[in-house]
């Protein structure tokens, strides 16, 4: 009782703060405050009111500042779902601005003086890179399966190996979406073995698609089969491949070991349409492309759903540039691209500069590792980067607090936690965030 009689009046304390934000801010800031220092009071969880005005200036901090914030992710996963996925080109991000705070022709016609279509800034591209001959753009992949299976399928059937009903981030499952765009999902194969034949079995009077769904998150190896689309053409349905991650060149003529499959690769081999997400192996603005025969596409387009799920035009700045750079063979521009191309050599480089700096915050424990960064966002699950981390421990701190204090740091840290050591992944790191990251951990030592 006697220490809450302590705490100052609330007046007096609005004028301690009035002046640094604006008024409702600090209003709320003290009360906030007060209330959770008063709950500790009672709950015997303080002792004094020392940090008082050090935690109403904790809290208006965070009532001034943005919710959705960069943050520096340490944890070597390149497209990494929860922090954003991929991180678009300096170049894409300066046109986003430009179109951003300009009126733009997004839908005008400047040589005819008329309305026009969005889409028009993205189709030629589109038809450069991939040689497609119908192009459409949706705002995710998930739209892009729903709008493909609702105006090819709706009330027929598509024939799905049961070892690709997938489900992904967020619980996004392929026959939950085959469910809500009307067609009807028919099962073949068993989960590790899927043959042609089960394909032509299945075939029936109902059948509108063979679709083939790239697997996301996990790979299979041992006793498994499975068909490739290719060989599905000849069986005189159209074939829909879900790419999932989207990719437009091929990864191993860039030193990637990993073979995915790409847009151009898929329509080439007679697959009739393709779908992928241009946030994943693209590098790209959250985007469904959707790429085939001019006829088929031409239907999606007109598919009243087309509408509800379209771009807006920031998506599709980012998205015309990072084309752009794609069609200039500028790929080391590509963040996603460039962080998957890195050598260990480069890596260590990185990571020893790192270290010697973090040695001198008397502090830390500061070790060179060696480890495996991942492509993340179901993207090549089966493959691991060579890559080289700095480790990190604090002499008076535990891991959790020290892991904690970076994720509440400005600008946050995220990184991975192994052998007792906070794992700093200099693979997913700009020179921008290792300035940041010593001025950080620097200020620990305060």
């Amino acid at each position: 009782m006697s220490l809450l009689r302590q705490i100052p009046q609330v007046s007096k304390l609005l004028e301690v703060f009035r002046g640094s934000y604006p008024e409702e801010v600090v209003k709320r800031g003290v009360r906030d405050t007060l209330e959770k220092v008063r709950r500790e009071i009672k709950e015997g969880k303080r002792e004094s009111l020392d940090d008082l005005q050090e935690l109403i200036e904790k809290r208006l901090r965070e009532l001034s500042s943005t919710s959705l914030k960069r943050v520096i992710n340490a944890t070597g996963v390149i497209i990494n779902t929860n922090l954003g996925r991929s991180v678009l080109a300096e170049e894409v991000g300066e046109f986003i601005r430009e179109v951003a705070t300009h009126y733009s022709n997004l839908e005008y016609d400047l040589s005819e003086g008329a309305r026009g279509s969005r889409l028009s800034h993205l189709e030629e591209l589109l038809r450069e890179l991939t040689g497609a001959e119908g192009v459409h753009v949706v705002n995710n992949n998930a739209g892009a399966v729903y709008l493909v299976l609702n105006t090819l399928a709706c009330g027929k059937e598509v024939v799905v190996s049961r070892g690709e009903l997938v489900e992904i981030g967020g619980s996004f499952r392929i026959p939950d979406i085959m469910v809500a765009s009307g067609a009807k999902l028919v099962e073949v194969g068993t989960t590790n073995r899927t043959r042609l034949s089960d394909y032509q079995r299945a075939i029936s009077q109902d059948t509108a698609l063979l679709m083939k769904v790239h697997r996301s998150n996990f790979y299979m190896e041992g006793f498994v089969e499975e068909v490739r689309a290719e060989d599905l053409v000849g069986l005189g349905i159209p074939v829909y491949y879900d790419l999932g991650s989207g990719s437009l060149v091929n990864m191993e003529r860039l030193g990637i070991k990993s073979h995915e499959p790409s847009f151009g690769e898929c329509l080439k081999k007679g697959i009739h349409i393709v779908s992928g997400s241009g946030d994943k192996l693209l590098g790209g603005p959250q985007a469904g492309i959707i790429l085939g025969e001019k006829e088929a596409v031409q239907k999606i387009r007109k598919n009243p759903m087309s509408r509800a799920l379209r771009i807006d035009k920031l998506t599709l700045a980012g998205l015309e540039m990072t084309l752009r750079l794609y069609l200039r063979g500028e790929y080391e521009k590509i963040p996603t691209l460039r962080m998957l191309m890195q050598k260990p050599k480069e890596l260590k480089r990185k990571a020893r500069w790192l270290m010697g700096k973090l040695r001198s915050v008397g502090s830390l424990e500061v070790f060179l590792v060696r480890d495996f960064s991942h492509c993340g966002g179901g993207a090549m699950p089966e493959l691991s980067l060579e890559t080289y981390c700095v480790g990190v421990r604090h002499k008076s701190l535990s891991l959790s607090e020290l892991d904690a204090k970076l994720r509440k740091s400005e600008p946050p840290i995220v990184a991975r936690i192994k052998n007792d050591l906070i794992l700093i992944d200099v693979r997913t790191l700009t020179e921008e965030d290792l300035k940041d990251i010593l001025d950080i951990f620097s200020r620990l030592e305060v």
